[in-house]
């Protein structure tokens, strides 16, 4: 990745107006990160708005948790970095965008099953049985299959992906089965 100032300088406007357009301080995207599992400092949201390129020509590791929290999708980040208009890859009233402007009840649904899986997989973190977060999660994407398709917001294929997992170690298991369970058994 080639670390084009004029392109960081966009992505860092895109952070910054997408956190005011929802209504968050700078602060209180730290909350929310941090609320999510990451680690990161108002000094990182201030570096990331202010589009600087990085020293490397890697990303910064600290980027994709702030985005995530925003509700970007994966890819985003590297979309607008490839000179794509920010306006049109956060738009979230397409198939290509999601989340707070409008999401359809379908949509917003969604959002609260990636809270859930969020919350099994923290409280098996903190000792809860394997078996009982698998339970759970079963029990949740039950639920919101069970909700009419007239007012699906999207596919079911990125809730089982959504699932956080080490960096590098591929899709767990039971996530790959929600994927090909999700494709309607396709391999």
């Amino acid at each position: 990745m080639t670390p084009d100032p004029k392109r960081w300088a966009v992505l860092g406007k895109a952070i910054s107006d997408d956190r005011e357009r929802q209504g968050l301080t700078q602060k209180q995207l730290v909350a929310l990160v941090l609320a999510r599992g990451g680690k990161v400092t108002e000094r990182t949201i201030i570096n990331l708005e202010g589009g600087e390129p990085p020293r490397t020509r890697a990303k910064p590791l600290k980027l994709e948790i702030v985005v995530a929290a925003l509700g970007w999708e994966a890819g985003w980040t590297d979309r607008i970095l490839a000179g794509e208009d920010p306006a049109f890859v956060l738009r979230r009233d397409t198939p290509q965008g999601r989340g707070v402007e409008g999401a359809s009840p379908r949509t917003d649904l969604s959002e609260l099953l990636m809270a859930a899986y969020e919350f099994s997989r923290t409280a098996a973190q903190l000792g809860a049985p394997a078996e009982l977060r698998d339970e759970f999660d079963v029990r949740a994407q039950e639920l919101y299959r069970s909700v009419p398709a007239g007012v699906r917001g999207g596919s079911g294929l990125g809730l089982a992906a959504y699932r956080p997992h080490a960096a590098g170690a591929g899709v767990p298991a039971d996530d790959a089965a929600r994927i090909r369970e999700a494709l309607g058994g396709e391999s």
